[in-house]
């Protein structure tokens, strides 16, 4: 019965959710706007890219941080990384000649 109590206590709690979904709406909001100021000529067309870019680099690192749990479940995530890493290189590596000799 301890066992499951100390696994709740891991990760964020529903506070922590909360604000990251707020954030999340307040940046796609800040999104739409960038793109309605680029429509109506009062931002250039590639600031406003550079700044919808900067606010989906933070959308996806707040949602890979918190909902996908890799800032509390790191250990275990690295285990799987690593080895899909080393066999996608070994793949490409052992591929390559075929690719190569195709041409």
């Amino acid at each position: 019965m301890t066992e499951a109590h100390d696994a709740a206590g891991h990760g964020p709690n529903i506070n922590a959710y909360l604000i990251v979904g707020g954030a999340l709406s307040v940046f796609t909001a800040l999104s739409f706007g960038f793109n309605y100021l680029a429509h109506h000529d009062k931002m250039s067309v590639f600031s406003a890219f550079v700044a919808i870019l900067a606010v989906a680099i933070i959308k996806a690192t707040l949602v890979g941080t918190y909902f996908m749990h890799l800032k509390y479940d790191w250990r275990l995530t690295y285990f799987m990384l690593i080895p899909a890493f080393i066999l996608g290189t070994m793949m490409m590596i052992v591929l390559l000649p075929d690719i190569v000799f195709a041409w």
